[in-house]
């Protein structure tokens, strides 16, 4: 029986760095969230993460409206999304001062701190927006098309990788810097997001960057520039085609961790004991 295709599952004809993240967590989050699309739980800090990415968004455009303005229309923006008859989770740890944890109150205090801070560093730091005939790279989409290593009968011909890069700007000193803006606590372990960002940057906008960093919003300061000079795009194809074949073969391992607690999907994971959607292949039920 032949194999189904990435798109027959998941719908899409192409994968993102987020699905790939999200596989490399766990694979039953991934079986969870993009292909049986449970219902996810809802959280302050998805909400406020994405305020703090349109507000600077529009900030970096030009947008020359008070901060706190933009960041108030961008939160009512995703806030209007929710589902007020649901749960939504708050993140961080209780405290004195904010005793429901970091709630929407946090979120309206903290948020257009975090955006002050970044028009403060894009003021002071000297780090420009990088620009192509007058075109700003920011929010830059892009689709990397790789060939597939993999020549097995039923394997695609090639793989693709699809993403918006949040900045890329130009330093000072003349380096491009490809930067992903982060507004948790804990900035990423690995560059791989930097790296495909670079590779699809160099494939579609013809621009090399070697240089990679995530601007942590907590932080507010000059973030660390990581280098992505080993990210080739015979590496990236070969992480992207093994993503791929795990996918096409249904191999969706759960990876059982204290980061349980905070998945969105964990109430539909039977791994922790929550109620699958879907029957499993070793079930008799």
């Amino acid at each position: 029986m032949p194999r189904p295709t990435v798109e027959e599952l998941t719908g899409r004809n192409s994968v993102s760095y987020s699905s790939l993240d999200t596989f490399m967590q766990c694979g039953e989050k991934y079986r969870l969230s993009r292909i049986h699309r449970v219902t996810e739980e809802q959280a302050y800090w998805m909400v406020g993460g994405t305020a703090f990415h349109t507000a600077s968004e529009w900030f970096d455009k030009g947008d020359d409206r008070h901060l706190s303005d933009l960041w108030r229309e961008a939160w009512e923006k995703e806030y209007a999304n929710l589902d007020l008859s649901r749960p939504i989770r708050s993140g961080g740890r209780a405290s004195k001062a904010w005793p429901n944890k970091e709630d929407a109150a946090w979120w309206n205090v903290h948020g257009p701190q975090f955006l002050e801070a970044y028009a403060n560093w894009r003021a002071t730091s000297g780090w420009e927006i990088y620009t192509d005939q007058g075109h700003p790279f920011i929010e830059y989409e892009f689709t990397l098309v790789l060939p597939n290593p993999d020549k097995s009968e039923d394997a695609s011909p090639e793989i693709s990788a699809q993403g918006f890069i949040d900045r890329v700007f130009v330093t000072p000193d003349g380096e491009v810097v490809i930067v992903d803006l982060k507004t948790g606590s804990r900035e990423p372990a690995a560059s791989t997001q930097l790296g495909i960002y670079a590779a699809g940057l160099r494939q579609r906008g013809g621009v090399i960057a070697n240089l990679g960093a995530y601007y942590m919003a907590r932080k507010g300061e000059s973030p660390r520039i990581l280098s992505l000079h080993h990210y080739t795009d015979e590496l990236l194809a070969y992480w992207l085609s093994m993503f791929e074949d795990s996918i096409r073969s249904e191999r969706f391992l759960p990876h059982v961790t204290a980061m349980c607690q905070t998945c969105m999907v964990a109430p539909h994971c039977y791994a922790v004991g929550g109620r699958s959607p879907y029957k499993l292949p070793f079930s008799n039920d």
